[in-house]
């Protein structure tokens, strides 16, 4: 699974509201997925918002656009959003999000896509770092001859400035 950008913009509102509008690019050989491409805007709330963490809630609508590397013919879909983030920042040297994000599909009946990304980092001396994290894509419906469900691992060190 390759997950070619992200694009993911908050534009905060007033009483912890925030609208949220993203562009996602995922190729997975697993799900047979030259590109999937998802435009969507939500619009979330921030249950818990203080200077140590946030924990959120989202809605809204996509539009995802789908080419296979099987003969299979490419689809499109409109979905719905459905999404928790929750990010713990300040914890000392330790910081930790995730976020689930579910996609029922109004157009393709009975299908649902979930993504989940879980992301931990440690502040070493210096300012280095490292840092962990695992992304799983879920599809009930996936194409032909593809496995329902993928994910990836990444470890990085690095330094920040």
């Amino acid at each position: 699974m390759l997950k070619i950008s992200e694009g993911k913009t908050n534009y905060f509102l007033p009483k912890d509201w925030y609208l949220s509008p993203q562009v996602s690019l995922l190729s997975n050989t697993e799900q047979l997925l030259d590109l999937r491409t998802v435009v969507s805007m939500g619009v979330g709330n921030y249950l818990v918002n203080t200077n140590k963490m946030y924990w959120g809630v989202l809605t809204g609508l996509s539009y995802n656009n789908e080419s296979f590397s099987s003969d299979t013919e490419g689809r499109s879909s409109f979905e719905g959003i459905l999404g928790t983030e929750l990010n713990l920042f300040d914890a000392k040297d330790l910081s930790i999000i995730t976020r689930l994000i579910a996609y029922p599909s109004f157009s393709e009946s009975g299908r649902w896509r979930v993504d989940w990304n879980f992301d931990l980092k440690y502040d070493l001396p210096l300012d280095f770092y490292v840092k962990t994290g695992i992304t799983l894509n879920y599809d009930n419906q996936p194409v032909a001859g593809a496995s329902d469900s993928d994910y990836f691992w990444n470890l990085a060190f690095g330094w920040e400035w």
